[in-house]
């Protein structure tokens, strides 16, 4: 049985410099991405600011592991640090060498070990290897990532509307008065402000999941309820609390989240909530829901909804036998509840 905890969320961004790209000059742009929207005359493409998946997937994976820290879960030391090679080959094992210590192992002997072994040492010593995917170049060893993220992107309503602007912000590098001529600079920021959505995925039942060996281990089994919580609450901390992007010390965005749903869906496929790309989302997740279930009757599906920007809902929630459906005051109530449903059981 697969169990997948999916989430799209709206959420008005101003003032915010998460995801800078090239630097021309004294000029720092803001990373940009093509956008098709629908037209009189058929569809068009627009350039509109975003922040990419791996900056989202990178921060998620810095909370992970300072949550997973705290709960003493495994991480490595460089996990610690920000640092996510994740043993990606036999020539960076010697930064490992404290963590394979724990496992009594040595970075020869994890070079020579069998791929089913490669795999348990690598999960054992680190929960965000775990949920965030690995590759071990020397023997191919692969581990998807059970944590996927789109680009965080301008919605549809907001680009159409005129709801998203890109805004060059003059900055002075300070110098004392004897050194200006040579030291103070001029420099631009592309402030970007935008109503923005963006949706994340978590593959629950791949997190403690072995999958070159053919016997279960022990240890991750213990651990695996505790691991699936700390990735869940990782999750709620980056969408609670602007928990991503960069240049947050001076560029610390206002962030207000307008809505959001969230699917927890357990069956033998995975259910991804409808982007909140458009403002009807809400009312596609429920109605794909329903057909879905209908057509693999072992599916069943929980959505809770948080709507504080009055979009479009289903006008009839229809009693469906494996579809719940639950509105929230917060979004951070919403995931709550998400997260304590899957513990639950």
């Amino acid at each position: 049985m697969i169990v997948t905890l999916s989430l799209s969320i709206r959420v008005a961004v101003n003032a915010e410099a998460l995801n800078m790209a090239e630097a021309v000059g004294n000029y720092t742009r803001h990373r940009k991405c093509p956008v098709v929207i629908s037209t009189e005359g058929g569809y068009s493409v627009v350039y509109v600011p975003a922040v990419s998946g791996e900056s989202l997937a990178h921060s998620y994976q810095q909370l992970l592991a300072q949550i997973a820290k705290q709960r003493s879960l495994p991480i490595t030391l460089l996990d610690e640090k920000g640092y996510f090679l994740k043993f990606a080959s036999g020539d960076v094992l010697s930064w490992y060498e404290e963590d394979l210590k724990k496992l009594n192992l040595t970075a020869n002997q994890l070079r020579g070990a069998s791929v089913s072994e490669i795999e348990k040492a690598i999960l054992k010593a680190s929960v965000v290897a775990d949920v965030g995917g690995f590759l071990f170049t020397d023997k191919q060893v692969k581990r998807s990532s059970a944590i996927r993220f789109s680009y965080m992107l301008p919605t549809i309503d907001a680009i159409e509307k005129g709801g998203v602007a890109l805004v060059p912000q003059l900055h002075t590098r300070y110098a004392p008065p004897e050194l200006v001529k040579e030291v103070q600079k001029l420099f631009y920021l592309e402030s970007g402000s935008a109503l923005y959505t963006f949706t994340a995925e978590l593959v629950v039942s791949d997190i403690g999941r072995l999958i070159y060996s053919q016997a279960d281990d022990q240890d991750l089994e213990k651990q695996r309820s505790e691991r699936i919580k700390a990735a869940v609450d990782a999750l709620i901390a980056l969408v609670d609390g602007v928990m991503l992007g960069a240049k947050r010390s001076r560029y610390n965005p206002v962030w207000d989240v307008k809505s959001i749903v969230i699917s927890l869906s357990k069956g033998p496929v995975e259910f991804i909530v409808s982007p909140g790309i458009t403002r009807d989302y809400i009312k596609k997740t429920y109605e794909r829901a329903v057909s879905l279930t209908q057509a693999i009757h072992e599916e069943t599906i929980n959505i809770y909804v948080y709507n504080g920007e009055n979009l479009e809902e289903p006008g009839l929630v229809q009693e469906v036998k494996n579809v719940t459906y639950e509105k929230t005051p917060s979004h951070t109530e919403a995931l709550v509840r998400a997260r304590n449903k899957l513990v639950s059981g």
